[in-house]
């Protein structure tokens, strides 16, 4: 059995969010569009590109959702995590560099031309695929640290639509080895006990915890960040915790920051209630009535 027969959602372009499904290696393998995907790459109008691109195929390759692409409708992961190096993110890098690189790696089981021809995207079996976002932060870490090379932080999200792409000198090795590489948090901050813990507390953790499994980033804006710590200051101290396990999924995250910033809200902050909390975490899919797979 081949390690890309694993369930994946392919919808009929970006406007599709039902989708259908079929196996990774299928989508991979497809060759129904090639003569779309060298327009696309000879096409030099920047809008005309966008467009070929969005009317092509695209997958979830980490996963089949069903019966929509949400996070709370994941199925199953297919085990892989897709990273992106786009030749934009780093300037001086050439394709035939990048390849060779992912090539070398034992963790890599398939590795091609991005869909525009500008970049490579490569496929990892997890060792780990419940820990999708962690595993990431690790990646993504090792990569700049041993290869200086940037990778697409949007890889992170395993509901990421991926365009259908095609390189005939795609690199495919079946033996891969699981991607161990993980980034554990290890707080400064000892973890509220559970054992006989409040609602309340038991609610945060199991949507705190969701959010890390799938790598969610419920604190895009400044102003998202803000009213989620002031809801969490219901928890006093025991926000502190969470406040910096949601602060971090952010890829700007800093530990000073984030606990001066929890400071300043115990101290002057009106208390808003759990309930501002809840309501981010149900705008991405989340609650804690969802048990963490």
């Amino acid at each position: 059995m081949s390690i890309f027969d694993q369930y994946i959602s392919v919808y009929n372009g970006v406007t599709d969010n039902v989708g259908t499904y079929t196996l990774l290696g299928n989508f991979l393998g497809s060759k129904r569009h090639i003569s779309r995907i060298l327009e696309l790459r000879a096409e030099t109008d920047e809008s005309r590109k966008k467009a070929i691109k969005l009317s092509l195929p695209m997958a979830t390759v980490s996963g089949w959702f069903s019966p929509s692409r949400k996070i709370e409708h994941l199925q199953r992961h297919s085990g892989f995590i897709c990273l992106d190096i786009d030749e934009k993110d780093n300037p001086g890098r050439s394709i035939d560099e990048i390849r060779e690189l992912l090539v070398s790696r034992d963790d890599v089981a398939y590795a091609a031309l991005s869909v525009g021809g500008k970049g490579m995207f490569a496929l990892l079996p997890l060792a780990w695929p419940d820990r999708h976002g962690e595993q990431f932060d690790a990646l993504k870490d090792e990569f700049m640290d041993c290869y200086g090379l940037v990778l697409d932080k949007s890889c992170r999200d395993v509901t990421r639509l991926r365009a259908l792409s095609y390189d005939p000198d795609a690199y495919i090795n079946e033996s891969a080895k699981p991607c161990e590489s993980i980034e554990v948090f290890t707080p400064i901050l000892a973890a509220p006990s559970l054992t006989g813990a409040d609602g309340d507390i038991r609610k945060v953790e199991r949507c705190v915890s969701q959010l890390e499994e799938f790598g969610i980033n419920i604190t895009g804006s400044y102003e998202e960040w803000f009213n989620i710590g002031a809801s969490l200051t219901a928890l006093g101290e025991n926000g502190r915790y969470y406040f910096h396990r949601i602060s971090r999924i952010h890829p700007d995250y800093k530990y000073q920051e984030a606990d001066k910033k929890f400071t300043e809200l115990l101290r002057t902050t009106r208390k808003v209630g759990l309930g501002t909390f809840f309501y981010w975490c149900q705008q991405y899919g989340i609650n804690y009535k969802r048990e963490k797979a």
